[in-house]
């Protein structure tokens, strides 16, 4: 895929229900040994299952993936790549560099992509795996040409970061423009690196632009999952993120909205499709006002007619509408 293509559009793979012995050897040798280059070996007494979403930008490959239990061997290669993984759930040992480690959720572990690796998945378990440039991340990171095998990641703040800010690209459909997939890049491996053990000038640049992108996308993502709720408030938001009601304020302003116009925004887009979604159609106006967070009806419509130069219930009645 050219890169000018890599616009971080979500690729789905999905196993079957009930892989028959013919698709699991056709699986094993098309995805696993000539894509990935690994070994798949599924435990006998498991039903098989994979699901993975892979999003793509020329730098950077971001995948979350449901695993049943398995065994995978990749038996190193040349590439210079970086590849990042981070249980999400379950446990797993992971054997590389002559070492074992082993991995409980919020830990990963970084290592060359190259690099020979033993993953044993003894119950069903979710990850997220990042793949980075290693001329991205390596002037980032003091003596990191020095690993050989595979460092460990403990449940540190900059992974927590850097799970939020992954959360937050979720929302996105694509990411378009050039400037755009620079930047979501470089906070990427800022935060990796942040994770890992960035030096001292390094994380001063850091701190200055990766750390506060993924904070602000982690207040979104927190903004997002209560919308609804009535005790959403910029000083209940910068209680539980560990940082002043001033500062959160700051973050939006230097993306160009406020807080109350990001909170708005959504809360209308929200409405807009639960009023588009024909599994709504039922519910009733002032619910789905409640629903998304507005308190008063009259409010509700007013600033969606702004918004959407339609009202709610004509929204409603074109989603009806045959074509």
């Amino acid at each position: 895929m050219a890169s000018d293509e890599l616009d971080f559009r979500t690729l789905q793979f999905k196993s079957p229900e009930s892989p028959d012995r013919n698709w699991l050897e056709w699986f094993r040798d098309e995805y696993g040994r000539r894509l990935y280059k690994i070994e798949i070996d599924p435990a006998p007494d498991a039903p098989f299952r994979l699901d993975v979403a892979t999003r793509m930008l020329p730098d950077v490959a971001i995948s979350q993936s449901v695993r049943s239990p398995m065994r995978t061997s990749h038996r190193g290669d040349d590439n210079d790549d970086v590849s990042m993984q981070l249980l999400l759930s379950g446990h797993v040992s992971i054997q590389a560099g002559g070492e074992a480690h082993e991995i409980t959720p919020g830990m990963g572990g970084i290592g060359r992509h190259g690099t020979a690796a033993t993953i044993d998945i003894p119950a069903e378990a979710r990850f997220l795996s990042i793949r980075l440039r290693r001329k991205l991340i390596e002037p980032l990171v003091g003596n990191f040409s020095d690993l050989r095998g595979f460092a460990v990641l403990k449940n540190t703040q900059a992974l927590r970061l850097l799970l939020g800010y992954v959360r937050m690209l979720d929302t996105e459909d694509a990411i378009e423009t050039p400037e755009a997939r620079y930047l979501v890049t470089t906070h990427i491996h800022d935060l990796v690196a942040l994770a890992y053990g960035a030096t001292r000038d390094a994380g001063a640049v850091i701190a200055e632009r990766g750390k506060r992108a993924a904070r602000l996308a982690a207040v979104k993502a927190d903004i997002l999952d209560n919308l609804a709720s009535p005790r959403l408030s910029v000083t209940t938001l910068a209680a539980r993120h560990g940082v002043t009601p001033r500062y959160l304020h700051m973050l939006f302003e230097a993306e160009g909205v406020t807080y109350s116009e990001f909170v708005l925004g959504h809360r209308l887009l929200h409405a807009h499709r639960m009023l588009s979604d024909p599994r709504y159609v039922g519910v009733a106006l002032n619910s789905i006002a409640l629903q998304v967070g507005f308190g008063d009806l009259s409010y509700f419509n007013r600033t969606f007619r702004r918004r959407f130069g339609a009202s709610p219930t004509q929204v409603r009645a074109a989603s009806r509408a045959p074509e």
